[in-house]
């Protein structure tokens, strides 16, 4: 059975790194995104990464284009933008439930998974793999989510983890807790198959199955000393005298300096509100005198800054992080975390490079899969290739 996979809507890449560390192999994926395609590209150079909107390249057009090679796996979540409940979406959501003539028919984006399956359909691999945030299986009275299921039976796939759809990335060693629906299906009757186990960190090699969660101060205490507004990309490493086990798998292809350490600017109103924050508070938690330095409509924007806590995993890191940093305030700098930094809470090693702007490559990080929860999933497929 071929251990070639297919990434759709790839993003920068962490779904493909994931699985290429179980073993596996990148042989096509397409984003829509030119910047999201380009760092692909670099990152995996025997992969053939595919610029295009999904639903406008059929699936005959792109197995032409990637050398009509086969598939065991087909990886991938259509964009979430609609389902999520977190930043931008955040403000729809409720305008939505004011305007009760807006449907899911509404937005095109809605109905990417249907171009995914028609993946499916065409290249008939023998398993699949759909993350998508939570609320997939619920937004939209659950129609979607009902959609996806019939149209997986339609295929002659059954769903091997049906029994628990929801999965936390901080089980599986990174230190951010990100709940992700995950369907994972087979075209097999009757597997016995077997969620990843839950270990906390990526190998027992270096870690105890019982450990804690790996918490922020252990992902990105040892990267380099920087202000706000930093715009040089690549520094070398500060010189720290012990590093995390975490730490020290990021580093594993270094050559001694890291790429995308780059910070953005905080204004100045930001910084005065920055300064009366405590490790875990919120924007809600500080005095009224204090939020009217820079105002937000509060009932939306309760969470708009939050610091995170060195001793926790963080929160989930959304796609918008580069517009949203304010949610994102490192635990003892006033400052919001760089792309870098961002790049490790998703579990990113050092060596992999984002190309683009400031603002889009923060976007890359927040809107990928933590590439060691993808390798935890993958691992749970290897022992059927």
């Amino acid at each position: 059975m071929s251990k070639n996979f297919i990434d759709l809507f790839c993003g920068a890449g962490g779904m493909s790194l994931g699985f290429e560390k179980a073993g596996f192999n990148c042989i096509g994926a397409i984003d829509i995104s030119k910047p999201c395609i380009k760092t692909h590209r670099l990152n995996f150079p025997n992969c053939i990464s595919v610029h295009s909107d999904i639903s406008k390249i059929t699936p005959s057009e792109f197995s032409r284009k990637i050398k009509n090679k086969k598939a065991g796996i087909i990886v991938g979540g259509p964009p979430c933008p609609t389902f999520s409940t977190i930043g931008h979406a955040k403000i729809r959501s409720i305008e939505t439930r004011k305007n009760s003539k807006f449907t899911l028919f509404d937005d095109k984006r809605n109905f990417l998974f249907k171009n995914y399956f028609d993946y499916i359909a065409f290249f008939k691999p023998n398993f699949f793999v759909l993350e998508n945030v939570p609320s997939f299986m619920t937004k939209y009275k659950g129609e979607i989510f009902k959609q996806t299921k019939e149209k997986i039976n339609s295929l002659g796939y059954n769903i091997l983890n049906k029994d628990q759809l929801m999965l936390n990335s901080a089980d599986y060693g990174v230190p951010q807790c990100r709940k992700r629906m995950i369907l994972i299906g087979s075209k097999r009757k009757n597997m016995k198959y077997s969620l990843p186990d839950i270990k906390f960190f990526p190998e027992e090699t270096l870690f105890s199955k019982n450990s804690k969660y790996v918490t922020v101060k252990e992902a990105i205490d040892d990267l380099p000393e920087i202000t706000d507004n930093w715009r040089i990309s690549e520094c070398k490493y500060s010189k720290f005298s012990k590093l995390s086990k975490f730490q020290k798998i990021m580093r594993e292809k270094t050559n001694g300096t890291v790429k995308n350490n780059i910070c953005r600017m905080t204004n100045e109103r930001a910084k005065k509100i920055f300064e009366h924050m405590g490790q875990g508070s919120k924007y809600m938690d500080l005095p009224k005198k204090i939020r009217k330095i820079l105002p937000f409509r509060e009932d939306i924007f309760h969470d708009r800054l939050k610091r995170l806590v060195n001793q926790k995993p963080s929160w989930t890191v959304i796609a918008h992080i580069g517009m949203d940093g304010y949610m994102y305030i490192h635990p003892t700098k006033n400052r919001t975390l760089s792309v870098r930094e961002a790049a490790r809470l998703q579990s990113f090693p050092d060596d992999f490079e984002f190309v683009g702007t400031q603002m889009e490559t923060y976007h890359q990080v927040g809107n990928a899969v933590p590439v060691l929860f993808a390798k935890a999933i993958a691992k749970s497929l290897k022992n059927f290739f």
